[in-house]
C-alpha cells in the first residue's frame, strides 16, 4: 500500500509539471552553484548552457577566472623573467604552457561541451594561418568579449542567469525573461522575428533613438587596428569596445602582439602596456560620468583595462569619437586609439 502511495503522489506531481522542461544535466556544486543546464520546450530542439544564481554570481565568476588566469601566466613569465622574449616562446613550446588553461579547466569540471571561447579560438588558429592578416576578418570584430566572458557563455553565446537568459552577440545582448524557452530557442534558430516577443528586452538595432542626431551614440561598438613594430615580423592589435548590459555600461581597450613565423602568426608574448580612458553618455546622448582605468604593464600576449559603471535600464552609451580612448604602448612606440564608426 506504501508503495502505491507513493506512485501515486508522484503521478500528481508529474501531471503538474508544465510541458516547458528543465533538465539539469550537471550536479550542482555545493560551493558557487553553477550548474550546467539543458532547457527544452518540449520538442527535439534543446539548449545546453551554464546556469548562474545572479548577475553577481555571473560577474564574480568572470573576476574569479580572470584572477586565476593572470595568477597562472604571471608565475610562468616570473619564473623565466631572466629569458628575451624570443627564448620565453621557445620555452612555452618546450613545457607545452598554455597561457589559457585555467580556462580549460573551468570548462572541463562543469563538462561544457562547446563554449564561445572554444568557438572564437578555433576561428583565431584560422585567420592566424595565413601570410597576412586581414583587419576585416578578426574574430574579436564577432566576438568582442574577455576570454573568461567568453568561457561562460554557449557556443550561441547563451548564458542563464536567475529566470532569465542572455545571449551576446556583436551587434548587442538579448535577454529572454520568464524561462521562456520557446522564444530562446527560435532565437537560436536565427528568427529575429522573436525580438518582438513580450519576454525580450534588447538593444540590436536600437542604439540610435535618443541621440544627439541618431548615430552619435550607441550601446554596442567596436573598433581596431595593426600597428607593425620590429619590421614586417610583428605587429600589435589595438582594440577598443563599449558595450551596455541591461545591468552595466561597460568601455575596454585591450592589446594584443603576434609574430609572423613560417608564413603564418601566432600570439607573441612581449612589454606591453594599456590604459582606458571613458566618457560615459545617458540615454539623451549627454554626459553621464567618466573615468580612467590606470595603467597596466605585463609582459603578456594580450592585456586589457575597462571601466565599468552598473545602472538600470535603459543603459549607457558611448559618444561617436569622444567616449573610449585607448592608451597603449608597445616596443618602441606609445600611441593612442578612440572609438569611431
Amino acid at each position: 500500500m506504501k508503495n502505491l502511495f507513493y506512485l501515486f503522489v508522484l503521478a500528481i506531481i508529474l501531471a503538474s509539471c508544465s510541458k516547458d522542461k528543465i533538465v539539469e544535466q550537471q550536479s550542482n556544486d555545493n560551493k558557487n552553484e553553477i550548474k550546467l543546464v539543458t532547457l527544452s520546450d518540449g520538442s527535439k530542439t534543446g539548449v545546453t548552457l551554464l546556469e548562474f544564481t545572479s548577475v553577481e554570481h555571473f560577474e564574480a565568476t568572470i573576476t574569479s577566472l580572470e584572477t586565476q588566469m593572470e595568477q597562472h601566466v604571471g608565475a610562468f613569465v616570473t619564473t623565466w623573467s631572466n629569458l628575451s622574449d624570443e627564448d620565453l616562446e621557445s620555452k612555452e613550446t618546450e613545457v607545452g604552457f598554455v597561457d589559457h588553461q585555467p580556462l580549460v579547466d573551468f570548462e572541463n569540471a562543469y563538462n561544457v561541451p562547446s563554449s564561445l571561447r572554444q568557438v572564437f579560438y578555433a576561428a583565431e588558429e584560422q585567420w592566424l594561418n595565413n601570410e597576412e592578416l586581414v583587419p576585416e576578418n578578426s574574430p574579436s570584430l564577432v566576438y568582442p568579449f574577455g576570454m573568461a566572458e567568453l568561457t561562460l557563455l554557449n557556443s550561441d553565446g547563451m548564458v542563464k542567469i536567475g529566470d532569465k537568459i542572455i545571449q551576446l552577440t556583436k551587434k548587442g545582448f538579448v535577454q529572454i525573461a520568464n524561462l521562456d524557452i520557446a522564444t530562446v530557442i527560435r532565437i537560436k534558430n536565427g528568427d529575429m522575428t522573436a525580438l518582438n516577443e513580450p519576454t525580450v528586452t534588447t538593444n540590436i538595432e536600437l542604439d540610435n533613438g535618443g541621440g544627439k542626431s541618431g548615430t552619435d551614440c550607441s550601446r554596442w561598438a567596436a573598433k581596431e587596428d595593426y600597428k607593425y613594430y620590429d619590421y614586417n615580423n610583428k605587429k600589435v592589435k589595438r582594440h577598443v569596445h563599449f558595450h551596455s548590459y541591461p545591468w552595466k555600461g561597460v568601455s575596454e581597450a585591450d592589446i594584443t602582439s603576434y609574430k609572423k613565423k613560417n608564413g603564418s602568426w601566432k600570439r607573441h608574448k612581449t612589454n606591453l602596456g594599456v590604459a582606458d580612458q571613458s566618457y560615459f553618455r545617458d540615454n539623451d546622448c549627454n554626459s553621464s560620468l567618466s573615468g580612467w582605468s590606470g595603467w597596466k604593464r605585463k609582459k603578456r600576449e594580450s592585456i586589457s583595462e575597462r571601466v565599468a559603471s552598473w545602472g538600470a535600464f535603459p543603459q549607457y552609451r558611448a559618444e561617436n569619437g569622444v567616449s573610449v580612448i585607448g592608451y597603449f604602448e608597445y616596443p618602441g612606440y606609445s600611441n593612442s586609439l578612440v572609438l569611431t564608426w
